[in-house]
């Protein structure tokens, strides 16, 4: 049976199941694989498109004069030249799995685009390292964690229930409570209640974890008492 992290003088601390450890590593990998499979699609787009300029490029024996023309603004409307200078944006991902994990970063469409285009290779690379250092933690027995590992395991966590909990349909606090309710009635028939049982688990883990985190953070009072003795 799993038992809560908890804070010990090392770091945090939680006893999970083989087949618990397992889940939760299998789903990271799940996650994992919808990054990866994003950044390659970007990445083929990427190569077809500059190969299609290439080739329109090289059928246009005025191609050179004509990209001439556009710097000095002469022969081409403004806007022509200004959509040719400006790199195009990045159009947000169709799964809503990615859309929820890669959010839009502003209500503006076009400045949502340019903004993802600058921003969403790091971001996805950012949570691609944090659900790899989950999985490798779930190697341990018991699940182990640092000071600095827990934050990093604190957001693959948050990956991962965020993924089930969009394929869940979960949108608000009466749809997550629908589906913990959904978890605890009985032992799962369908895939919808075994997904349930797992949202369930992996929040419950979440915040067992950030609760564990909480009890070692210094009280405001404890640092103010601190601070006006080594000031005596």
């Amino acid at each position: 049976m799993a038992r809560a992290f908890r804070a010990t003088t090392r770091g945090y601390k939680a006893d999970l199941e083989a087949h618990e450890r397992r889940l939760i590593s299998q789903l990271c990998a799940d996650v994992i694989s919808l990054l990866e499979r994003r950044g390659e699609q970007i990445t083929d787009g990427a190569a077809e498109s500059a190969a299609d300029q290439g080739s329109a490029a090289g059928d246009d024996v005025f191609a050179h004069f004509r990209r001439e023309l556009a710097g000095l603004g002469v022969g081409l409307d403004d806007s022509a030249a200004a959509q040719e200078a400006e790199p195009a944006g990045l159009s947000a991902p169709e799964d809503p799995v990615l859309a929820r994990l890669l959010p839009e970063a502003a209500e503006d469409p076009q400045e949502a685009a340019q903004l993802r285009r600058l921003t969403e290779a790091s971001l996805r690379e950012s949570k691609l390292a944090d659900l790899r250092t989950a999985r490798m933690l779930l190697e341990s027995d018991p699940v182990t964690l640092t000071e600095e590992q827990a934050p990093i395991f604190g957001r693959a966590l948050n990956d991962v229930r965020l993924t089930l909990a969009t394929r869940l349909g979960i949108e608000d606090e009466a749809d997550a409570e629908q589906i913990h309710q959904m978890a605890g009635t009985s032992q799962a028939a369908t895939t919808e209640q075994f997904m349930a049982e797992v949202y369930a688990f992996t929040t419950w883990l979440q915040e067992t974890l950030f609760s564990a985190m909480l009890e070692l953070l210094p009280d405001d009072g404890d640092e103010i008492g601190s601070a006006e003795e080594g000031a005596e």
